[in-house]
């Protein structure tokens, strides 16, 4: 661990040792409600990297143009879905119930959109570094994309 980490979680027993002290203890006198054990989170300090996005090969997906919607999607490659809206994910699919509006290719990535599931209908190939804010618009697709591969460049 980091001196940064170690200080933090440091900081968050000594806060609930504090909180959960008697009231002799903090010098009141008063009675205090009992006492519920504390709940601890973990939250770490820094965010660390994911070395498999770290390497350029992915593409993220949004629900909404312009990169916006808090439910987005990253996916990393290489990898073949065959239904990004499957409800039991399939042997090659994902349950992301939101269509993709916009979407971000990574930039050792390569990517093929496909209008319908199993890889078929319209196709649109795109390259790394590829950033387009609003997929329906310039690809004409009918609802948006359905399935997808993901291919990694050296």
């Amino acid at each position: 661990m980091t001196t940064g980490k170690r200080t933090s979680i440091v900081l968050l027993s000594t806060l609930l040792a504090a909180a959960s002290a008697p009231a002799a203890a903090q010098g009141t006198g008063a009675p205090l409600p009992p006492v519920i054990p504390p709940q601890i989170i973990l939250a770490p300090t820094e965010i660390r990297s994911d070395p498999t996005l770290a390497r350029g090969c992915w593409v993220r997906l949004f629900p909404e143009a312009a990169y916006k919607g808090a439910d987005d999607l990253t996916i990393a490659g290489p990898v073949s879905i065959s239904s990004l809206h499957s409800p039991t994910g399939g042997a090659s699919g994902v349950y992301w119930k939101p269509k993709a509006e916009s979407l971000i290719v990574g930039p050792k990535a390569s990517a093929a959109l496909y209008e319908h599931e199993a890889f078929r209908g319209r196709t649109v190939a795109l390259p790394p570094g590829t950033r387009e804010p609003q997929l329906r618009e310039k690809f004409k697709f009918t609802q948006s994309i359905d399935s997808l591969k993901v291919t990694c460049s050296s």
